[in-house]
């Protein structure tokens, strides 16, 4: 699965994962950490912390609305690799409690993208 590829396009997915796991009123320090790791991951960004603080200052500095609409305009793979981001840092612990699972389904729906591909095995 392909994330977005242009600076401000993956600060979009940033903005949305910070918010989502902001809006259940539990953002604790492990859910960043799962956001920063899943993007080493897909951008190999190992030993590149300096330019990762760049893209979580860009993203804190967007406004949510700005970030939604560039995600809204996103290609399917991209939308899907923000819907499994925005998954995985609310349920950075293994679980999805109901405000998590409120909080993750209203940021899917205003933004256009489908469920988290592990969807069905939850």
């Amino acid at each position: 699965m392909r994330g977005p590829s242009t600076f401000e396009d993956l600060a979009a997915v940033i903005a949305v994962c910070l918010a989502t796991a902001r809006e259940d009123g539990n953002f604790e320090q492990i859910e960043f950490k799962t956001i920063l790791d899943g993007l080493r991951a897909q951008y190999n960004f190992e030993g590149r912390d300096d330019l990762l603080a760049d893209y979580v200052k860009f993203a804190n500095e967007m406004s949510l609305d700005e970030a939604i609409q560039r995600i809204r305009r996103f290609d399917a793979e991209e939308k899907q690799f923000t819907s499994d981001m925005i998954f995985i840092t609310i349920a950075s612990d293994g679980k999805l409690d109901p405000s998590e699972e409120e909080a993750y389904k209203a940021m899917i729906e205003v933004c256009g993208l489908p469920l988290f591909t592990g969807a069905d095995k939850l």
